[in-house]
């Protein structure tokens, strides 16, 4: 890569009718936009770009909708097995309680007990052996570097300064992409557990294709920062107000347990005392023993709330969406503004940085989770 160079280009604004995309990977919709400017005589502005973007879209956009799609079905799975494991954790406990809640039936809620534990030691074999998570995180690994790959291959100056040897730039692309294919869940913890490495980002070629590079700038900042900042923004949203709204449940989940604990404490203190004449106990009664297990139970609800909490750690994913989208709207705004050519792709780099560090930090979170227990 070469040295900065001090290129002063004449700013070239976001055209505001430009629309964000869906997804930051598909460059089918672009490429044929380019195309058309190309047919109509613009050339030196959009040529490199358009094969550019087309030698990625060939290399790296199918590997990435198998890898995403994969990991999509990995994450749904795992989700629903940490569920199903937790809610039958939860009524094998609570159908244990209400055998000394509801006398008479002890054969049948032992049945029931019983039925119930073996389904609930099936699915966390399921999970185990299934590796769902492990093949979640995997997958979704496999993706995100590809996803990284198409961006820091776009910045490579061999694409954009001649002369150009497509042959060699598609095969290195592929072997990359076939690498990072290859990878599996070690890869996946030992990648977790390293820093990034920091690269210098600079104008590929030196006064040669500013208005080229300048358009690739512009195409940045809508197909990666605003899909990317946009998707933050949601994914923040809807992780806070979940991790809100489960927060409070277990919070009414305590005091409800405790409401309970009183109200069978009073009933006690304020009950006769037992005569001579084999009166009733009244911790026998029966609304004694369901205050009794409703005490017990209602903190089984709220455990297995909080082990559903735990295994998809909604607080601290929507505070690490906040934290990479307060950096990447700064830069935003930065590139947005600056007129030198230079700075921009400075910031191209310290962009990729920060979405490198987000993709690491989440996998650091999401490998040491508990989904059962």
């Amino acid at each position: 890569m070469p040295e900065p160079a001090n290129i002063a280009a004449t700013p070239a604004p976001l055209q505001p009718e430009r629309p964000t995309p869906k997804d930051d990977m598909n460059d089918a919709a672009e490429i044929r936009d380019y195309e058309t400017k190309i047919a109509q005589g613009h050339h030196l502005d959009y040529r490199p770009l358009c094969t550019a973007l087309s030698l990625v879209q060939d290399a790296v956009h199918g590997s990435f909708t198998k890898c995403d799609k994969e990991a999509l079905r990995y994450q749904k799975r795992y989700q629903n097995i940490s569920i199903a494991a937790v809610f039958f954790g939860a009524l094998t406990i609570l159908v244990a309680i209400l055998e000394f809640v509801i006398p008479g039936h002890a054969f049948r809620m032992t049945i029931a007990e019983g039925v119930i534990a073996a389904v609930t030691l099936l699915l966390i074999g399921i999970g185990l052996f299934g590796e769902f998570k492990e093949k979640w995180l995997t997958a979704r690994y496999k993706a995100e570097n590809l996803r990284l790959l198409k961006f820091r291959n776009l910045t490579d100056s061999r694409l954009w300064c001649p002369p150009i040897d497509m042959n060699l730039l598609r095969e290195e692309l592929q072997d990359e992409v076939h690498k990072i294919e290859a990878q599996n869940y070690d890869k996946v913890k030992e990648w977790a557990s390293e820093g990034v490495r920091p690269r210098v980002c600079a104008p590929p070629c030196e006064n040669i294709c500013d208005l080229a590079l300048q358009e690739f700038v512009d195409y940045y900042r809508v197909k990666r920062l605003h899909v990317q900042t946009n998707y933050l923004k949601r994914k923040s949203e809807s992780s806070e107000e979940i991790g809100a709204r489960t927060a409070m449940i277990v919070r009414w989940i305590f005091f409800a347990s405790f409401a309970f604990v009183l109200t069978h404490v009073v009933l006690q203190l304020g009950a006769p005392i037992p005569s001579a004449t084999g009166s009733k106990p009244p911790d026998e009664s029966a609304l004694a023993m369901w205050l009794i297990g409703l005490a017990a139970g209602i903190p089984v609800i709220a455990a297995a709330v909080r082990t559903y909490r735990a295994s998809r750690e909604f607080e601290r994913n929507a505070l690490r969406h906040r934290a990479t989208l307060d950096s990447l709207e700064a830069l935003e705004r930065e590139l947005h503004t600056t007129e030198d050519l230079n700075q921009k792709f400075r910031l191209l780099g310290f962009c990729e940085l920060v979405l490198e560090m987000d993709c690491r930090e989440f996998m650091r979170l999401m490998r040491e989770v508990e989904w059962y227990g």
